[in-house]
């Protein structure tokens, strides 16, 4: 698990590096400009989740044939999967993106100043959806064949273009203007466009644990969708219905005291927390090949030791990481923003939210060994029951109604968190996953 889950590990947090140096850079912008950011993140995983049911699906089924051994189907669902991202992409997420964001980041509650920095920006991230989704079932491929050196190696690549071209765009240089907003989400789809054209290169080399016979038939495959589909939509339904309960969460802080400020110190902190939740990603990636190929070969055993070592890794180096940030929120927060409003409530968030972080990262760990037995349905009840309903709603109870303000939407968060864990936990050990046949 260890040797598997370690370059994922590395590969998120990298990621989540360039996350924070974008907050950066739009933090120096202003609370506005940084609100703005915040909103249309959250908005964008939403639409981005529609696709990602595909790159997820192609994900549980490599790692389920590679682990019986029938590469020759890997080639066939990879290609499907690609065919599949490309047209769902282009046909429906683009269009509804670019043509409802004003209306979305309205209905979040964004303020008319948000507003004006945060449409153009969203409305640029969801022109090029289609290369963050072909990067997401190309990577899904090669890590689902136990192949994750190499996501690792494309992504350092493509994270400098991206922090090289955001910080270009926004601020300008030479003969680039200074964009501001805007010029985070140019810098970001250059880098993605880079990294889905060299992923398609890769596959198609046949230098790679994953080789494409691009003289083989690229037909459409209706049985093939039906069961990346059959998976991954669960999947993408839990993103977001976890999407939507973090717009919850930003609407019930829209109604708190200090809004604006709220909302951007949720956004720093939601930046920061990235780290461990990137750990939890990693580890849950992991798990879902670990448990899939364990589940491909019939060794049950293994894929039950698999599950619970990678749980207990992802409690123990989060906590570690939130202890940390709980100690030094004031500085951590400061460093994206100095206005008090902002660095205080931030700092509040990262201090209550450090409660809840060895749950969530356990939990999305253990939600990835269920999708890799082929239970995609399990996790989507149990997000939609404590994410999306318990946590929103505890929040807004104890934040508006009890008078606890931002306290209280952070108390409310946690619960829902630990909640979920327990519930996946009790799933895992019921052990009805050994029952299921997907590939």
């Amino acid at each position: 698990m260890l040797l598997l889950s370690w370059p994922i590990v590395v590969t998120y947090l990298l990621q989540t590096v360039v996350g924070i140096a974008d907050t950066w850079m739009v933090g120096s912008l202003g609370a506005e400009e940084l609100a703005a950011v915040g909103i249309a993140r959250t908005v964008i995983f939403i639409l981005m989740a529609v696709a990602f049911s595909v790159s997820m699906g192609v994900r549980i089924l490599v790692a389920q044939y590679s682990g019986s051994g029938d590469m020759r189907s890997v080639d066939a669902i990879v290609k499907q999967g690609i065919i599949a991202s490309a047209l769902i992409s282009l046909a429906f997420v683009t269009p509804a993106g670019v043509l409802g964001s004003g209306w979305i980041m309205k209905m979040v509650g964004a303020s008319p100043e948000v507003l004006g920095h945060g449409v153009l920006y969203l409305q640029l991230l969801f022109s090029g959806m289609v290369f963050m989704v072909l990067s997401f079932v190309i990577t899904g491929a090669l890590q689902g064949v136990g192949d994750t050196i190499t996501p690792l190696v494309l992504l350092v690549f493509t994270n400098i273009i991206n922090i090289v071209g955001n910080y270009v765009c926004i601020f300008g240089a030479g003969p680039f203007p200074a964009m501001g907003v805007p010029g985070a989400a140019v810098g970001t789809l250059v880098a993605r466009a880079v990294a889905a054209v060299l992923g398609l290169w890769i596959l198609g080399s046949g230098r790679f644990a994953v080789t494409l016979d691009w003289r083989r038939s690229w037909q459409v495959r209706w049985d093939s969708w039906s069961r990346i589909f059959y998976l991954g939509v669960p999947a993408s339904l839990q993103g977001i219905s976890r999407s939507f309960g973090f717009i919850l969460i930003i609407k019930i802080l829209s109604l708190t005291t200090a809004a604006t400020y709220a909302i951007s110190a949720f956004t720093v902190a939601g930046q920061v927390r990235m780290v461990t939740a990137m750990v939890g990603l990693a580890l849950m990636a992991g798990a879902t090949t670990a448990v899939g190929q364990n589940v491909g070969a019939g060794n049950f055993r293994r894929a039950k030791s698999s599950a619970w070592l990678s749980a207990g890794l992802a409690a123990v180096i989060s906590a570690a990481a939130a202890t940390t940030y709980a100690i030094l929120g004031p500085q951590i927060i400061s460093l994206f923003n100095t206005h008090a409003d902002v660095v205080r409530i931030g700092a509040e968030a990262l201090l209550v939210l450090a409660i809840s972080e060895p749950f969530l990262t356990a939990g999305m760990s253990l939600s990835g060994s269920l999708r890799g037995a082929g239970d995609t349905i399990t996790p989507l009840w149990i997000t939609i029951a404590t994410i999306t309903i318990i946590g929103p709603l505890t929040a807004y109870i104890l934040a508006i109604h009890l008078g606890m303000d931002t306290l209280g939407v952070w108390l409310g968060f946690d619960l829902g968190i630990i909640i979920r864990l327990f519930l996946l936990t009790w799933k895992w050990r019921q052990g009805k996953w050994q029952e299921l046949k997907v590939a």
